[in-house]
């Protein structure tokens, strides 16, 4: 094993989580992560509950408004901002890095979703994987409990329509995080994949996808603009095809 390669184990499989695995092994830890979900999990459920929380969220915040000024509106290219540079931070620095007490969150995220899907191989094989990349469903409603604190503040010193405008960019940047992240996990052939931005964001996305690049590169699932101002964006995304550690093996040997 390389220095500072980490070897994790599943139930089943033994896995240097900084190293592309081989085709076996992946599949041995998708089937494993799929046993393992409970049988009465929807995927289509999972996808709607925080859409639905998330859109509903924007939908009261927009109606509670009253006589909205213009320069308020700068809200929303101003926490838009913000909140990219945080999604950059709890990606590199929480759902990459183990401690307590969020460690399931970097079980779930790196060595199962890292492993699974590789650079050249994205693609979920089935709904029932909508469980391995989306948030939990909760996962909405923890953010907007976590950021409460803030919408109350910007309220009280601000205004209320500002602390709408954040609640509804905030929502409204989750619901986005989700649906742009389940689409790159599509197959690339589907009449999503083929889109040309998700084609361009996926590319993003599939670097960060490499196991030897994770920890240093592309760590915005959304808009990559916290890796342009932060220079983390790797210096091959704009070319085709994948890095030649990333591409599929086929067996252990």
């Amino acid at each position: 094993m390389r220095a500072g390669t980490r070897c994790v184990r599943s139930r089943t499989v033994a896995l240097e989580i900084d190293k592309t695995q081989p085709l076996d092994r992946r599949n041995a830890l998708r089937a494993e992560a799929v046993a393992a979900m409970p049988w009465w999990y929807n995927p289509w459920a999972h996808l709607a509950f925080p859409s639905a929380v998330g859109l509903g969220m924007i939908a009261l915040a927009i109606a509670l408004l009253r006589d909205l000024r213009p320069i308020q509106l700068l809200t929303v290219p101003i926490v838009f901002v913000l909140v990219n540079l945080n999604e950059w931070h709890v990606h590199r620095n929480i759902l990459h890095r183990r401690f307590w007490p969020l460690e399931q969150l970097f079980w779930r995220h790196t060595p199962e979703h890292h492993v699974i899907y590789v650079c050249d191989d994205m693609a979920m094989r089935s709904t029932q994987e909508f469980r391995l990349v989306l948030i939990p469903s909760y996962g909405i409603i923890a953010i907007f409990l976590t950021a409460l604190p803030i919408t109350i503040g910007l309220a009280m010193l601000v205004s209320r329509n500002v602390a709408c405008l954040w609640v509804a960019t905030t929502m409204g940047y989750v619901v986005a995080y989700e649906w742009l992240h389940l689409s790159y996990h599509l197959p690339a052939d589907s009449r999503i994949g083929r889109s040309p931005l998700i084609r361009v964001l996926r590319r993003h996305h599939a670097w960060h996808h490499t196991p030897e690049l994770m920890q240093q590169w592309n760590f915005n699932v959304t808009v990559p603009l916290a890796d342009w101002i932060l220079r983390t964006t790797h210096p091959g995304t704009r070319t085709a095809g994948a890095p030649e550690h990333a591409r599929p093996v086929s067996s252990t040997t």
